[in-house]
Formats: structure tokens, sequence, C-alpha cells
């Protein structure tokens, strides 16, 4: 089979002949193991989030419709809401209801599989075994953290996609065919994290501008019709074009970084993206690994990204592998030679079966979900029906369990919907400000509260008069108002 590449520096496609045979091979193995290993990862289940997220697909499903107005909690009732993950929540809830958590499981494997086995498959064809293993391997240290059973992972493939897509048109010297610009109209309803790919369409265009072996007028033309195509794509989704707008709004949201995934990363302790970086460092630094200028400003870029965000991390281990393989193609051969070595159709046939039965083993086993985290069923149990019905004051990782059970929160993990103004009533309800907690008791008729142990909330609920603990555990703090009779009368606001 014939490949048309080309190097960074030129416009001019180099044909190659090379089978794929070996890249096949590589990516199905890489995708096999990884499918075999996330259906037994307990962290794919622990994030709450999930939790409305398919009871948002559910009330797709149920309506027909996407909805525009929050219907799940009580504090924001009516205001609009912008569903922007839609396609995601509609598959998890058709995973939930065919197989249960087990269904989110395999979803959640799947998705995994499909993103690293395209790294591996792209990485393969450009660099050598070792090396091909050595960035599937980084990949697989950054993304597994994040590994959760969210639209960013259900999307995880078209990133990788994406990112092929682009790459391969920059290394033939043109600008990806239009008939690629589907993938972004798809990522584009299943996750907000679209606008990664525009910015990097962006960035490979500008590369190409800067090319002194492509022609400007050329770059401009046949570039800009497939930016502003697929700005014209990701605006096919029931929200239009506030779905180019949404990022810029939820980013701008001042209290947004309290929320764990927004946080800056910890590099204090060794981990992936920590062994990631270092082993760029020294691939750099060692004159390995060469990349055109503003290839090593667009990896910068995604370091920069990575330090500001948790949720980059996975990211990073996604597209830099193949921004850099290219360039990694140039390292010589490995000079070892094993004295063992398995028939080639080996690799494939066991990890092929491994992840067979792993499949099998998953469906037909059942999972039964332990409280931990957000997770906290027993004491939602201990909650009466008709006391559920009343207006609850509790934790954000919380809000999911509640809405997946009927219960209307206080909060949930749509900060988008509730605003600074009312994310910042809560951070400081959290953070020891025990007036603000009886204003708060008080103007939402709050009957009953929901908190983690290790918060402030339960030992401030303790003191408070009027309340006493129903149910306490490692996961939850249940306390309930002495008098539901009515409702209490709130002091007058200070004039």
């Amino acid at each position: 089979m014939s490949l048309s590449l080309t190097g960074f520096r030129s416009c001019r496609p180099v044909t190659v002949a090379r089978s794929l045979s070996h890249e096949s091979a590589f990516a199905f193995i890489a995708a096999a193991a990884i499918f075999a290993a996330v259906l037994w990862l307990p962290v794919v289940l622990r994030d709450p989030d999930t939790l409305w997220h398919i009871t948002t697909g559910g009330w797709i499903l149920a309506h027909h419709a996407v909805p525009a107005l929050d219907t799940f909690s009580y504090t924001a009732a009516g205001k609009p809401w912008m569903a922007h993950e839609w396609l995601s929540e509609v598959i998890l809830a058709l995973a939930y209801g065919w197989a249960s958590w087990n269904g989110l499981m395999i979803l959640t494997a799947a998705s995994a599989a499909c993103a690293i086995g395209l790294v591996a498959f792209y990485v393969r064809r450009h660099a050598r075994a070792d090396i091909a293993v050595m960035l599937v391997l980084l990949a697989v240290a950054c993304g597994g953290p994040s590994l959760l059973s969210r639209p960013h992972v259900i999307a995880l493939p078209l990133v990788a996609l994406w990112t092929i897509g682009l790459v391969a048109a920059r290394a033939r010297g043109r600008a990806p065919s239009l008939t690629f610009l589907p993938v972004m109209t798809l990522w584009a309803n299943l996750h907000g994290g679209f606008l990664l790919g525009l910015v990097l369409a962006a960035a490979m265009g500008t590369e190409a501008l800067f090319d002194p072996a492509c022609v400007r007028r050329d770059v401009v033309r046949n570039w800009g019709i497939f930016i502003g195509g697929a700005v014209v794509a990701a605006a096919i989704t029931p929200m239009g074009i506030d779905t180019l707008l949404f990022p810029f709004r939820l980013m701008s949201m001042q209290n947004l970084y309290q929320i764990q995934e927004w946080k800056p990363t910890d590099f204090s302790q060794l981990s992936g993206v920590t062994v990631s970086i270092l082993v760029a460092l020294y691939l750099g630094l060692t004159g390995t690994l060469r990349l055109p200028r503003f290839r090593v400003l667009l990896v910068a870029g995604l370091v920069f990204s990575t330090m500001q965000h948790v949720r980059n991390v996975q990211l990073f281990g996604i597209l830099v592998p193949l921004l850099i393989a290219d360039s990694l193609g140039q390292v010589g051969p490995l000079r070892v030679s094993p004295k063992f070595r398995l028939p080639e159709w080996a690799p494939t046939w066991i990890v092929g079966v491994a992840a067979v039965l792993s499949l099998a083993f998953r469906i037909g086993l059942p999972l039964d979900r332990i409280d931990e985290g957000g997770y906290a069923s027993a004491a939602l149990a201990s909650v009466p029906a008709d006391l559920r019905a009343k207006p609850v004051l509790n934790e954000y990782g919380f809000g999911g369990l509640l809405i997946f059970e009927g219960v209307k929160p206080f909060i949930d993990g749509r900060a988008d919907l509730y605003g600074d103004a009312f994310m910042e009533t809560y951070l400081s309800i959290v953070h020891s400000k025990g007036d603000l907690l009886d204003g708060v008791l008080c103007r939402y008729g709050v009957e009953w509260t929901m908190f983690g142990p290790n918060t402030v909330v339960p030992a401030l609920m303790d003191r408070t008069p009027g309340w006493h603990r129903i149910y306490s555990d490692k996961v939850a703090v249940i306390h309930v108002r002495d008098d539901q009779s009515s409702r209490p009368v709130c002091p007058a606001p200070a004039s």
C-alpha cells in the first residue's frame, strides 16, 4: 500500500511504500488491552456528575427534545439551561438502560479503547515500535485519572480522530477535506471541548501559512475555507450559535476554578503527566526530537493548559503523541535483538481473547455500587419519602445523586446554570460562614441537609438550634429540622 507522506517543512508530498499490517496489529493490541483493563476499573463510576448526565439523557429520550430550562433543581427551576452535551447524555442513558452500571463501564472502556487505538495506529505508522509503545503508555498514564463515565471520555475518539486528520493533512501539504467536517459536528454535540478542535485547526493552518514551502495564497484560501467550515459545523447543534459562545461564558466564571477538575494540576507528586513532560524535555534537549518552531509553540501551549487545569491532562496525553509522531520517525532503528520472540500472531490473539473474556465476565457479573464520594445511597435511603420532596441544602458533589433519585437539589455539577453569585454563596457556606448558613436555611426554607462528614457544615448544623442529626456514615451526614410543620420566619434584612 502506498502512503502519501511529507516532512513538516514541505508542501510537496513524498510517496513511500509501506504495509499497514504492523500499525493495525499494534493499534488492536493497544485498544484491546485498554478495553479489557478499563472494564474493571472502579474509578470509572466515581464521578457524581455521571448520575445527572444519565438523568438528563433519560429526560431527552422521554420528551424527544433537548431541555432549554432547568427542571431538576429547585433553586434554579425555570432558569435557561443549555444541555450542551446532550448527545453524550443520551448515549449514557442508553448504556445505563441496557446494562445498568455494567453498561456504563462497557461504554467507557470502548471509548477509551477507540481513542488509544487511534493514537497507537498513528504513532506506530511514524515511529519505531519501542517509541510507539512509550507514547501510548504515556497517553494512558495521563488519561487514567480522568477516565470517568462522562461526556469528555465519550468524545475522546473524536479528539484523536480530528487531530490525526489535521496533522495528516499538514503532512500531505494540504488542508483537510471538507468531508471531514462532520467529525466536528459530532464532537460539538457530545462535549464542549470541541473548541479545542477549532483552536487546533487554526494552529495547523497558521503553521502552514509560515511554511516557506507552501504558497501562502493557497494556504489562506484552503485552510480558511476549512476552518470556516469547522466553525459552521460546530454550530450544527440544538443550541445553534450559542454552542460556540458557551465555552467562553463558562470559562469566564470566577468561581469555576474552585471546582476540582478546573484547579491547577499538582506537580508536587510524580504522575503520568509529570513523566510525560520530563520525557518530552529529555527528547528535546538531547536533540532526539526536532519539531518545527510553530509545533514547539503548540506543544508548549498544551503544557501550559495542562498546568492550568487538571481536566486538560487527559487531552495532553492524547494530543502530544500525535503532534510529535512525524518527527519521531526520524529516530534511528532499534539495535536490540531479543533472544526470545513470540510469533507475530501471538500478542494479537492473546490480548484479543483477554478482551473478549473480560467483556463476557463484565456482562455476566452484576456490579453493585458501593457508597463513596458523591454516591451515598444509604444516607439518602434514611430520608423519609415525604421529606425528600422538601427543600434540601446539599453538598455540591451530592447533587448528581439527588437528581438521579428524583430529588431536587440545592446545587449540583452544572456550575454554568447556577452562575457566579450563587456559587459564591455556596462556597461561603462550606467555608465556615455560619451566619450565611442560617440565612440560606431560612431563605430557601431548607428542611434537611446532606453533606460529607469531612466538610464543616455537619459540625455547624450540630450547633444550630432547631436541627438534629438523623444519619451519619463515612460518606454523608443528614440533618433535619426539628419542627417541619411550618416554614420558619426569616428575620428582616438589615437596612
